[in-house]
This record gives structure tokens, C-alpha cells and sequence, in this order.
């Protein structure tokens, strides 16, 4: 009777500590409230009906105490916690510091022309909404910001008016503007307060027409999602077929090339070359075997371009490629591009080329190298064969080193400075692997680099999970009920069983 108290007790601790957890009533979650109520209920009835002296007034005095005690306990704790909500003290013990709020959120909230109204719709008895409650109470600490809630059943004009569709969705509204985020985290919402506040602050164009990646195509391969994330970050996107250019325009902040797989015409070289002469700016994306005119020019502002693939046996394989041909990046040099990076905020490329500081084209010019493979690292030169998925073979003679996947250059010139950005990949931006690690923020941080907008360098919360890892604490422990929580729930129940076995005995 005791062992059956103490393993409903166990019961009920494991299950609301996966309810709190995983932030639903999961199969196992509900198999542990019901199974560990059933047991202190079983155990209870069992300790009213023993024989000794159970039907006595002092075995029922005994018996209501310890229901008193109960009670008592479950008051306190109650009390304090509601004392606790009205004084406002805020506590965030999440493994992931869910409810600690970046200080790029705060920046975006800083930054809010007034004060921001942030409206959860939900349904009642919905639990992701009591996850989004808190994340959005500490916005509200955080910045000017007021916290509403609307039952979608009693708010349907409203929840059409803004097109709500589904429960647990914010409305971020300021003014006359909303933006309706569907799948609240810090990063969705940070995103529509960056919306909310941005105003346009500067024209990219985008290079096209020379086998270039597509800012359109919203498929795995394209690269739609780094379109929408600079226009969030207030860039205005303009095509700029390079095949009928004679020119770049004034009003470019930058030029931005993704991939490009053919040569590119003289002219528009020429155009590029007298761009940059006079101050302009560029980012460049460029993956290895492409012969496309853009490495001949880049090499005479001081980049080293070889042709290969870089191999870091530290990397395992990636979607079916040869094990190290897909670096994962941890060793970055002190730039801002790279600021906030470091082994924990990892970056990732995809069959990548060498980019290399190589000299410097007049005394007072800047190259530096940023992030770098492991100092395993060796290029691999049959790029076909990579390409083609073959595991590459190294020569006896590939020199191991720190392999340099991203290179700047700042050029002081008499018609402005010119700064220039090379990557050694452009699959790291596609839709499959932008939001991938700390991609996103090297990437439009570079953009924010080139075209001086330092102060906007930051970075992001995550919209998808709250760390760089692609699965939420949640999922992982939803994912490993068995082993993470079963397996010691049952190793604790058969302990408490036979402690109170030994104690009866």
C-alpha cells in the first residue's frame, strides 16, 4: 500500500513535469496523471479500510490530519504562486532560456515608432497558449508593448478582420499596420516587430541572368527566404539582368550575386569593375566549378579564388555526400560580419570553395579572412567528381590547414570606400539551409557590412526552434519518452516498491 503511494506519487511527478515540459497532454503525460491518481486513490481507500484500528476515532483522526496536511500544502503552495504572479517577479528556468529575451528583440522593440499591441488568439483549452502567454508577457517587460487575449469563439469579427485562421496566432499591430504571426516564437515575432518598425533603407540589386540562384522560387533549392529576410531587414530588392547592363545604377546600396554558373559579358564586367572604383559595394556568393569572370575581377582587388572543394574531415556527410565535404564552421577571426559568433553558434556550407585573403591592392586596403574549417582542412580539386556525390581522394601531397570560407575586403578609393563580400558558397542561403545553425545572420550581416549599416548587425532569435539545434527541448523529449523519462520513472517506482517492502517487513 505504502510502495503503491509512493509510485502514484512518482507517477504524477513525472507527468507534470512532461506537461510543463512539453507543453501538451501527450500519451504519456495523460498515462501518468491517470495512472498516478488512480494509485494514491487505491492506496487511500486501502489505508481507510485496514483492520487496525482503521474504523477507531483515533485511526480516523489519524487519518483526516494527514488529509489536512495535505490540503494545508496544496494551499501554501497555491497562495505563494499567486502572490508570486501579482508581484511580477519573473523566473526563466527553461533549459533553452525561452522567456529571456534577445537583445536583438529588444533593439526591434527600442526601436518602435509607439507602443505595439501584440493580441493572442486563441481557443479555450488550447496549451500552446499558455507557452505564448509568457513569451509575449516578457515582450511586454521588455519593451512598449501591450498584451491582449481574444477566445476565438467570442472574437470571430475581429479574428477576420485581421485573417486569423487558427488558434494560438499573435497579431502584432501599431497604428493602422499588423502583422499576424502564425506560429508565435521570439524570432516570428521579432520578425513582424522588425516589419512593423523597418522603413526602406536601402535598394539591393540582385544579379540575374547568368544561371544565378532565384530570389522567386520558394522550393528548397531557391532562395525566397533570403528575399523575405532582407526585405524584413528593410532592403529594397531590385533585378539586375547583367547580360544588358552598360552600368550600375546610382541608387545601389549593393550588388548582390547568388551563384552565378556563366560567364559573365565583358561589358558587364567593365559596368561592375567602374562600380567598385567608385566606392561601390559588393556580395558575392560563388560556388566551385564556375568559370564566371567574377574571380578574375575579385582576384584584382586582392581575393584568392582557387578552384576546389574544401574537405574538413571533422564534418560528417549531409544528405548523402562524402563525409567532409559539407563544413561545419566554429572558428571565425574578430569582424563584425562575424560578431557574436563563436564554437557554440556554428555556421554551415555545402561543398564550398577556398576564398582567400591573398594581398592587398594599395597599402591602406583591408582583407581579412573570417570563418575557416577546421585545421584539418584540405581542398579537394576534382570538383565534377564532388559534385557528381564521390567521395573525394586525397593526393599525397594536399597540404592540411584552416581552409578560408568567407573573405572581405575595404578599399579606400577618392570616390568613396568600396567594400566587398565573398563567400565560397551560396547553397548555405538556399531555403534548405538559411535558417540552418547561424546561417541567416552571417549572411545578412554581411549585406549589413557592405552597405555601412553596422548598427543593424546582430544576432537573430530563432523563428523555428530557440537555438541552433533543429530540434526544440520539446520535440527531443517528446521524441525520447522511452528512454528520457520512462526507463527512470520505472527504475524509481521499482526502488520505491521494495524500499517500502523493506519498511513493512
Amino acid at each position: 500500500m505504502r510502495g503503491l503511494a509512493v509510485a502514484g506519487l512518482v507517477a504524477l511527478a513525472f507527468g507534470l513535469g512532461a506537461y510543463y515540459t512539453a507543453e501538451g497532454l501527450g500519451p504519456f503525460v495523460a498515462a501518468n496523471l491517470l495512472g498516478g491518481t488512480a494509485a494514491l486513490a487505491f492506496a487511500a481507500i486501502a489505508a481507510l479500510r485496514r483492520p487496525r484500528g482503521a474504523g477507531t476515532a483515533a485511526g480516523w483522526r489519524a487519518g483526516l490530519a494527514g488529509w489536512l496536511w495535505v490540503v494545508a500544502a496544496v494551499a501554501v503552495t497555491l497562495g505563494a504562486e499567486r502572490a508570486l504572479e501579482r508581484a511580477g517577479p519573473a523566473f526563466d528556468w527553461t533549459a533553452d532560456a525561452r522567456y529571456s529575451i534577445a537583445p536583438a528583440t529588444r533593439e526591434a522593440l527600442a526601436a518602435l515608432p509607439g507602443r505595439a499591441s501584440l493580441i493572442l488568439f486563441r481557443d479555450d483549452g488550447d496549451n500552446r497558449a499558455r507557452s505564448t502567454r509568457l513569451l509575449l508577457q516578457a515582450l511586454a517587460r521588455a519593451g512598449p508593448v501591450d498584451v491582449q487575449e481574444r477566445l476565438l469563439a467570442q472574437s470571430s469579427d475581429e479574428a477576420d478582420r485581421y485573417g486569423v485562421g487558427a488558434s494560438n496566432t499573435v497579431v502584432a499591430a501599431l497604428g493602422d499596420r499588423f502583422e499576424v504571426v502564425e506560429r508565435p516564437t521570439e524570432g516570428t515575432l521579432w520578425e513582424a516587430l522588425q516589419r512593423l518598425a523597418s522603413t526602406r533603407h536601402a535598394v539591393l540589386y540582385v544579379a540575374r541572368g547568368e544561371g544565378e540562384g532565384s530570389l522567386e522560387r520558394s522550393e528548397p533549392g531557391g532562395f525566397s527566404g533570403l528575399a523575405a529576410a532582407l526585405q524584413t531587414e528593410g532592403y529594397v530588392l531590385h533585378d539586375f539582368v547583367t547580360s544588358a547592363a552598360e552600368s550600375i545604377p546610382d541608387d545601389a546600396a549593393a550588388v548582390l550575386f547568388l551563384g552565378p554558373r556563366r560567364p559573365l559579358r565583358d561589358t558587364s564586367l567593365a559596368a561592375l569593375q567602374a562600380y567598385l572604383e567608385r566606392g561601390g559595394r559588393l556580395v558575392a556568393l560563388l560556388e566551385p566549378g564556375a568559370d564566371t569572370g567574377l574571380e578574375a575581377l575579385l582576384e584584382r582587388w586582392g581575393f584568392g579564388l582557387e578552384d576546389g572543394v574544401i574537405v574538413d574531415p571533422a564534418s560528417g556527410p549531409v544528405e548523402g555526400d562524402p563525409p567532409g565535404v559539407d563544413p561545419v564552421v566554429f572558428d571565425y577571426a574578430q569582424h563584425a560580419v562575424v560578431r557574436g559568433l563563436d564554437p557554440s553558434k556554428m555556421t554551415f556550407f555545402r561543398r564550398a570553395r577556398p576564398v582567400r585573403a591573398a594581398h592587398k591592392p594599395e597599402p591602406d586596403d583591408e582583407l581579412r579572412s573570417l570563418a575557416f574549417s577546421t585545421r584539418r582542412g584540405w581542398i579537394a580539386h576534382d570538383v565534377e567528381a564532388v559534385q557528381r556525390g564521390l567521395a573525394p581522394q586525397r593526393p599525397a601531397d594536399a597540404s592540411e590547414g584552416y581552409q578560408p570560407l568567407l573573405t572581405i575586403g575595404r578599399y579606400p578609393r577618392a570616390g568613396g570606400e568600396t567594400r566587398i563580400v565573398v563567400f565560397g558558397d551560396a547553397d548555405f542561403a538556399s531555403n534548405r539551409y538559411l535558417r540552418s545553425l547561424y546561417n541567416l545572420d552571417v549572411m545578412l550581416n554581411a549585406v549589413h557590412w557592405a552597405t555601412s549599416r553596422e548598427s543593424a548587425i546582430t544576432l537573430r532569435p530563432k523563428t523555428l526552434t530557440p537555438d541552433q539545434f533543429p530540434l526544440t527541448p520539446q520535440q527531443s523529449l517528446q521524441m525520447l519518452y522511452g528512454v528520457g523519462l520512462l526507463i527512470p520513472e520505472g527504475c524509481l517506482i521499482a526502488a520505491a516498491v521494495l524500499w517500502a517492502r523493506r519498511r513493512s517487513s
